[in-house]
């Protein structure tokens, strides 16, 4: 295997873009979490107030601008980015749902941004081991054809 040297400008260029993305799928997320669960729940008369769903959007936003670029370079690098932040903003949404209605904690806003956050952990670490394996997969495969 190859040494890659990546230069500065372009590591902090991608960072950049990561971190950007990153806050507008953690918006969307934040949001449509909220909104899911006011649907689903007694909280139906705060939907209509549609400025309800800024909180979440922005807690959203700066979990994810900080977030993305980590899980981007740590665990996603494979991965392509379609799928990266579609699976990253779908568990951090189903992780806020089911945070928002878990009976643990005496703090529902505490308790479904934390387990968001797990939910976007679990995304990464599911997407990271699955794409290892079709990489394994296609590998074995290329290797059979030589």
């Amino acid at each position: 295997m190859a040494i890659a040297r990546y230069s500065l400008g372009r590591v902090v260029a991608v960072t950049i873009g990561l971190s950007v993305a990153g806050a507008a799928f953690g918006a969307v997320a934040g949001a449509t979490a909220l909104a899911i669960a006011l649907l689903w729940s007694e909280g139906l008369g705060l939907f209509s107030a549609s400025r309800i769903l800024l909180l979440p959007a922005f807690i959203g936003a700066v979990l994810g601008a900080v977030c993305a670029p980590l899980a981007g370079w740590l665990l996603l690098r494979h991965v392509p980015l379609g799928r990266a932040f579609g699976g990253l903003t779908l568990g951090a949404t189903i992780g806020g749902l089911v945070g928002w209605f878990l009976p643990w904690s005496f703090d529902p806003i505490k308790q479904a941004i934390t387990v968001a956050a797990l939910g976007f952990l679990f995304a990464a670490v599911l997407l990271r081991i699955r794409h290892a394996r079709l990489r394994s997969k296609i590998v074995t495969l290329d290797d059979s054809a030589a």
